[in-house]
């Protein structure tokens, strides 16, 4: 009788009521995000990009039309490798062909040749594993009366398997990190309303953000280079990691800001949403349409995209910068606007209590 009279007890605080709605929200979160998410992911290979280079001039022509006959991918034509070798590098295209010159000469006359394809190991895991597969049965296509070896060259391999998780540390755990300091955080506002105002707590709050977004990157980042070879500089990668992390607090702190003690259960509803659409296991293209685009105004998305750029190819990240920058500026912006009327309903209820009964 005594464990009921406890558990009543338990009941009736609020802690234990918001226990219980993660316990079950959550999974059913992940299941409905990730199932429709991923979706008939495998049927979308028209939505993978890949390039070919054509140096065989008009000869090769006929071999870049069969090409595009046979495969599944949307095929862009490039005129110049370098050009394609960039785009390639910067996660534009999941797979890069060359058509070599002399290449249906070669064929013509039934001599063995090569058909080079570049892929880039930093994309997606599924994209590159499929685009292998695809080159391999290509080359076979084209290659049916003589012998095409498909030459498959990897860019931006990492040999160390530790580094490649590096992207999903700097750039998604971050935002856990973050989350989860700004539920203690909440906690410490609660407790500091009795005796400070709204404004105080906030302002105050935000020196110790700040001082957060800087410091903690360094230590991060610092350490990543100890254990990592990475292909950006210290600075390059410290500059970043503190737009993810300023990010990251901006959109946390506005859930609590709009929700109050519900802004917890938002935060975590965002997380099996960034793993879906942060593009290293699947690429977002391949998501369902609902999704592709959602990566964009989502910190932990940015910033693993952006890790994994810098990490593996070292390449430019301003485009995902910017989209930090943005979501740090809206968010705060939002979370400005609720204190301000927070503030004033404070005060317009003092008010009122103090008013004088006639």
């Amino acid at each position: 009788m005594n464990l009921l009279k406890t558990l009543k007890q338990m009941m009736k605080i609020p802690q234990t009521k918001v226990g219980l709605i993660f316990a079950f929200i959550l999974p059913l979160l992940f299941l409905v995000i990730w199932m429709t998410g991923y979706d008939q992911a495998t049927e979308r290979l028209d939505q993978l990009k890949i390039a070919v280079v054509n140096e065989d001039g008009e000869q090769g022509e006929f071999i870049q039309e069969q090409m595009q006959l046979n495969t599944p991918f949307d095929m862009t034509v490039e005129a110049s490798f370098d050009e394609a070798k960039e785009l390639l590098d910067s996660g534009d295209y999941a797979m890069v062909v060359v058509i070599p010159e002399l290449f249906a000469q070669t064929i013509n006359s039934n001599q063995e040749t090569n058909l080079t394809f570049y892929i880039n190991q930093a994309n997606a895991q599924i994209a590159t594993s499929i685009v292998e597969n695809a080159a391999k049965e290509l080359a076979g296509t084209i290659g049916q009366q003589s012998a095409v070896n498909a030459e498959i060259i990897k860019t931006n391999s990492i040999s160390n398997f530790a580094t490649s998780m590096l992207p999903m540390i700097l750039g998604f755990i971050t935002y856990i990190a973050i989350m989860t300091m700004a539920i203690q955080f909440n906690l410490v506002s609660m407790i500091l309303q009795k005796h400070h105002s709204v404004k105080q707590i906030f302002w105050s709050k935000q020196l110790l953000l700040i001082a957060i977004a800087l410091l903690m990157p360094l230590f991060t980042i610092g350490l990543s280079f100890l254990f990592n070879d990475v292909a950006s500089l210290f600075w390059e990668m410290y500059g970043f990691h503190v737009l993810v992390t300023l990010s990251c607090i901006s959109f946390t702190q506005m859930s609590f800001t709009l929700f109050g003690n519900a802004g917890a259960l938002f935060n975590v509803a965002m997380v099996p949403l960034q793993l879906l659409t942060a593009g290293n296991i699947i690429p977002t293209s391949m998501l369902a349409p609902l999704y592709q685009n959602l990566g964009g105004f989502l910190p932990a998305s940015n910033g693993v995209q952006g890790f994994t750029k810098l990490i593996y190819a070292g390449s430019s990240v301003n485009s995902i910068a910017v989209n930090l920058v943005l979501i740090t500026v809206i968010t705060f912006g939002i979370t400005i606007i609720a204190i301000q009327l927070k503030s004033k309903s404070t005060l317009a209820t003092m008010g009122q209590v103090n008013q004088p009964a006639h």
